[in-house]
C-alpha cells in the first residue's frame, strides 16, 4: 500500500513553470543584446558572448531551452534598433 505523501500533489499553477522560466531567461537575452548593441558589439560579438554567459551559467546543468534562442534574440534586437531600425528602444520587440 502506498504512503499518500509519497505521491506529490502539485498545484496546477506551478506545473506551468517552465514556460515562464523561458520567457524570462530569453527577456534577459533581449536586455543583455540590446546592452552589447549600445556598448558598440558587433551581431557575431554579441551572439558569442551570450552563448557563452548561457554556457557558463548552466555549465553544471547541461544545456538550457534558452541557448537555442540565442541567434534569433540577437537577430531580433539588432534589427529592431539598429541603423534605420526606427522608433525607440524597447525591449518588446
Amino acid at each position: 500500500m502506498p504512503f499518500p505523501w509519497y505521491h506529490a500533489d502539485v498545484p496546477v499553477e506551478y506545473r506551468s513553470r517552465s514556460e515562464r522560466a523561458l520567457q524570462m531567461y530569453v527577456h534577459e537575452l533581449k536586455e543583455h543584446a540590446a546592452l552589447l548593441m549600445r556598448l558598440g558589439f558587433s551581431k557575431e560579438e554579441a551572439t558569442s558572448r551570450l552563448k557563452g554567459n548561457v554556457g557558463w551559467d548552466f555549465e553544471l546543468h547541461g544545456k538550457p531551452a534558452h541557448l537555442g534562442k540565442v541567434e534569433e534574440v540577437v537577430e531580433a534586437v539588432y534589427r529592431a534598433r539598429g541603423l534605420g531600425g526606427g522608433g525607440t528602444p524597447s525591449l518588446d520587440g
